[in-house]
């Protein structure tokens, strides 16, 4: 997988998967509650796939 590849190059792969697509009326799915996912997936580098509704690490 690419974060296995790249992870020591000091390079960070992350996913996050949204069920359902963004929007819709689901607080988790609003563009703002992504964004917050993603900026979180980046600092804490401490998983490479996650799920909109599972709640973070």
């Amino acid at each position: 997988m690419l974060h296995d590849a790249l992870g020591d190059e000091g390079i960070h792969v992350a996913q996050l998967i949204i069920p359902g697509g963004i929007g819709g009326g689901d607080p988790d799915h609003e563009p703002d509650a992504l964004a917050d996912r993603i900026w979180s997936l980046h600092q804490e580098r401490d998983s490479f796939r996650a799920f909109v509704g599972e709640p973070p690490e």
